[in-house]
């Protein structure tokens, strides 16, 4: 017997923009954990013959009553709309289509947005009948009450979302003591009482995945900061530190890794079916959870599709074989491009023209670009249903990459033990590299002896250790009295160089020295490896940084020309007051001439003219 579809619908007004409705209701992770809904288990990604890929998925409703079901793709405009459709392959249901949609105002208020959930239930047997009207229909009620519930409690930020009532424990002792190891380190005593407040009182989501970027936004504070502390604190005990390897087209976390040690070259994404490089810049980031000596904490999973987990996707869509569909283009300052989901065709999306016409045949799409200013027109000709993606192509994710941290003093000097396995060796895209020089120190060694002298080599590599340190940086190496340093940032290793060569003089006339120091900088992509223990970098930006650095004559910095041609680095130098010589230089080693800039601070010159 054939039970028709029942649907329900639930929709209310509310004073938020749909920007603020979006980031709550499309978060569908946190949401669902929050109106009672049971944690769920997912595979790995299937497909039928010719239709869209899905997830096999089991739960206990009711925490008691095992359910299994396929979960196909999320569909959605971002801050318009959403939905989800569940096949269960057993119970008392058949069939879930669930959706939300973000209308305008009935009274035209730019500021309020009109929310309507729509749960369409088909039920397997009789007993599904029963289920709908007590499990199913007062989901779709819960949907509009968690709405209800945010602003009950004064939150104006998505990040205040509100969370389920506590009924974890926490050992307040073992919290204590771990404390007061914590403040034995130099953190910021504020910063300690938020991280304390934060392990007790959030969700166990929020402290099994602590993410640097949301807990700043959170706090009020700034993110490096907040890293710092985050970092302290594992090394206290009071947190674990973990790498995620994440998939560079849909940009979600594939394996979680416990050290550096254990990252391989390359990885596989089920959902793109496509094999990937680790790249320290992008693909491998850091998270921390809370230690289970303070609290156990469990990251149940409520939902693996929701259009929040890869925010870079403004518009997802499902297409059937032979349908053909507009999609509306947002107006956003980024580039744009249409990608198939797993078969990964990729077409950019030009904003010179609209409604421009663009074909899908099974392999690739019929141009590399399509016009589509504010609407771009699809066709799946291939033999299968598709899923198409409208995606930002630019990586704008705020989250603490391998290439960040590794590059920061205090994380090698507490973790000094994360470094890649023997022999193993991890691709940067862009790093900055730093060299300095001491001028005439062979002339130092011969003039007071070797104990002396490495006494202020010494003191010298301390001034600068501290630069580097405070400009997010860190040494790799010392090579003799010379100084090999890594960032993350160019604008970081140029404020670096800046503050030595303007902090030198009065580190002279403190030490009684009369050093003089070469700086060069180059930025570029580099390899990772570990080296006798030490995680080291080689490659083509290393080696033209260090014959950057010889072409220095001594209280100057010296950098390609690129420096000049990016906005930020362009601003430090002007604001800086600096002679400035652009010259050409043979490198050795190094294919041609290289076209470089000289820059010293005024008054450096105008003590060297007077001496």
């Amino acid at each position: 017997m054939e039970f028709k579809a029942r649907t329900y619908i639930a929709e209310k007004e509310y004073p938020v923009s749909k920007e603020t409705a979006w980031g709550l209701l499309a978060d569908n992770n946190r949401m669902n954990r929050y109106i009672g809904l049971f944690p769920v288990v997912f595979s790995g990604v299937a497909q039928e013959e010719q239709g869209i890929f899905f997830r096999n998925a089991k739960a206990k409703a009711l925490g008691v009553v095992p359910i299994s079901w396929q979960e196909y793709p999320f569909e959605w405009r971002e801050h318009e709309s959403y939905q989800v459709e569940r096949r269960y392959m057993d119970g008392p249901m058949k069939n879930y289509l669930f959706g939300v949609e973000f209308l305008e105002s009935v009274s035209g208020n730019p500021d309020c947005t009109l929310i309507r959930v729509t749960g369409e239930f088909v039920p397997r047997n009789a007993l599904g009948i029963a289920a709908i009207a007590l499990i199913a229909a007062p989901s779709v009620k819960k949907t509009i009450g968690y709405m209800d519930d945010f602003l009950l409690s004064g939150a104006k930020e998505v990040f205040e979302a509100p969370q389920k009532s506590p009924n974890h424990k926490v050992d307040v002792a073992e919290l204590a003591r771990l404390e007061g190891v914590l403040r034995k380190y130099p953190v910021d005593g504020e910063l300690v009482n938020m991280l304390c407040r934060y392990l007790v009182n959030q969700g166990d989501h929020d402290v099994a995945h602590i993410e640097t970027y949301a807990v700043a936004q959170q706090w009020g504070e700034d993110p490096d900061k907040v890293l710092r502390i985050l970092l302290y604190a594992a090394k206290a005990g009071m947190l674990n530190l973990s790498w995620n390897l994440m998939c560079p087209n849909c940009r979600v976390s594939k394996e979680q890794l416990g050290s550096l040690e254990q990252l391989q070259p390359d990885f596989h994404c089920d959902l793109c079916g496509v094999v990937y490089d680790a790249n320290f810049d992008q693909f491998v980031e850091l998270h921390f959870s809370v230690h289970p000596s303070i609290r156990k904490a469990y990251a149940e999973i409520f939902c693996v599709g929701a259009p929040t987990i890869t925010p870079h996707v403004k518009v997802q869509k499902v297409l059937k074989h032979g349908e053909s569909a507009e999609i509306a283009v947002p107006s956003i300052d980024s580039p744009l491009r249409l990608r198939v989901l797993q078969a990964n065709a990729i077409a950019d999306v030009s904003l010179m023209g609209d409604a421009g016409e663009i074909t899908y045949d099974g392999t690739r799409w019929s141009a590399d670009a399509v016009a589509g200013a504010s609407i771009v027109r699809i066709r799946n000709a291939s033999a299968t249903d598709i899923v198409v993606a409208l995606e930002e192509t630019a990586w704008k994710k705020e989250t603490v990459t391998a290439a960040k941290v590794t590059a920061l003093q205090e994380f090698r000097d507490l973790f000094s033990s994360e470094v890649l396995s023997p022999g193993q060796n991890i691709s940067i895209g862009h790093v900055t590299i730093l060299f300095t020089d001491l001028v005439g120190s062979t002339s130092l060694y011969e003039s007071v002896g070797d104990s002396s002298a490495y006494g202020q080599v010494r003191n010298h590599f301390d001034f600068l250790a501290e630069r580097i340190a405070c400009n997010s940086g860190s040494i790799v190496k010392t090579i003799g009295d010379a100084v090999m340093a890594v960032f993350h940032l160019p604008a970081d290793g140029l404020n670096a160089a800046l503050e030595i060569q303007r902090d030198i003089a009065a580190f002279n006339d403190s030490a009684k020295e009369d050093f003089m120091l070469r700086v060069g900088l180059f930025s570029g992509p580099a390899i990772a490896v570990n080296s006798n223990g030490r995680l080291d970098y080689f490659g083509r930006t290393v080696n033209i940084s260090a014959r950057i650095q010889a072409q220095g004559h001594g209280g100057d910095i010296v950098f390609g020309k690129e420096y000049v041609e990016q906005a930020q680095l362009k601003r430090l130098l002007k604001n800086a007051h600096l002679d400035c010589e652009r010259f050409s230089a043979k490198l050795k080693g190094i294919e041609g001439n290289m076209e470089l800039i000289r820059v010293k601070y005024k008054e450096l010159r105008v003590q060297d003219n007077a001496g």
